[in-house]
């Protein structure tokens, strides 16, 4: 359990510090927070703006890295040697493919987690403005809540340049966990200022918000596992390949045995403006588990034939 921690920790890190990585992080995180208030229609409801733009983020840029990611968590450590070098030292193949594929899902979470509460907090800004908004059905962003959220994600960014001017510490790493903590700090504020009552309040659908990110990200995770048994037998521009025409077939013919079906794993329309959110179905959430073990179980027998010597 030891040498599964040090692998899937290695290789978290390795996820966090890539330069992509980073970029994608503050784009997705700042679009979450500020497009809203370039937009002028709210859809029939203050607030579904915001989720949509946060659910969008999540699958779009979550899976320009975590794929990526994946592939060269498993493929470039085959190809360098490394993973010959870890086999050697009494870890058996199935154990260094699951280790480093959750490594990439921790990155993943961390993502997933900071979206979702970008998200929360774009749409709290949107709920909230439409209290004072006097044009209705304009999207108005409430003050507070957006400069919390642009303004903490981009001294999260400068604060990582800062420490590693100064302090020789990682740049990508460190811009990622601080811009995570950032949405937590923006969070914070904007429902602190806003307070957690009141008809704003009531109209944030909180629960269902996170439940539509834990459901979506299951199936981020399903292709990323995907590319991580694609891996262990093509090179990354054959995986990115295969996982971009998955990924497409999902919206028009899925297969669901081996493929995610994006459109059930997509449940924004499910929430309700009232009551916490509508609570979602369970089946694409067990669907998205089954197809992770079962990436998972073809990507380590797929490594157990692959000459790593």
């Amino acid at each position: 359990m030891r040498r599964f921690w040090a692998l899937a920790r290695t290789a978290a890190v390795e996820v966090l510090s890539e330069p992509l990585t980073v970029i994608l992080f503050l784009c997705a995180t700042l679009a979450v927070h500020a497009l809203p208030a370039f937009h002028y229609h709210q859809f029939g409801e203050p607030g579904r703006l915001a989720r949509e733009c946060g659910l969008s983020s999540l699958l779009v840029f979550g899976l320009f890295f975590a794929v990526p990611a994946a592939s060269r968590a498993i493929g470039r450590e085959i190809e360098s040697g490394t993973a010959a070098a870890a086999l050697a030292r009494a870890v058996s193949r199935p154990l260094f493919f699951c280790a480093k594929t959750f490594g990439v899902s921790l990155a993943f979470a961390l993502f997933a987690a900071a979206l979702a509460l970008a998200t929360e907090t774009s749409a709290y800004s949107c709920v909230k403005g439409a209290e004072f908004g006097r044009n209705e059905g304009v999207v108005n962003v409430w003050g507070p809540a957006f400069a919390a959220g642009v303004g903490f994600t981009s001294v999260a960014f400068a604060a990582a340049a800062f420490v590693n001017r100064f302090r020789g510490w990682r740049f990508c790493l460190w811009a990622c966990l601080l811009m995570a903590f950032a949405q937590v700090a923006a969070a914070g504020v904007a429902f602190g200022l806003g307070g957690f009552s009141g008809s704003a309040w009531e109209k944030l659908p909180v629960a269902g918000i996170v439940w539509t990110f834990v459901v979506l990200a299951a199936g981020c995770l399903a292709f990323t596992q995907m590319a991580a048994a694609l891996a262990t037998r093509l090179k990354e521009p054959g995986v990115n390949g295969c996982v971009a025409l998955a990924l497409a077939s999902s919206f028009i013919w899925p297969v669901r045995a081996v493929v995610p079906d994006v459109n059930a794993f997509w449940l924004a329309d499910a929430l309700t403006p009232a009551g916490g959110g509508a609570v979602a179905p369970c089946m694409p959430l067990l669907a998205g588990a089954c197809l992770i073990v079962f990436w998972t179980v073809a990507g380590s027998w797929l490594l157990e034939g692959r000459d790593v010597g």
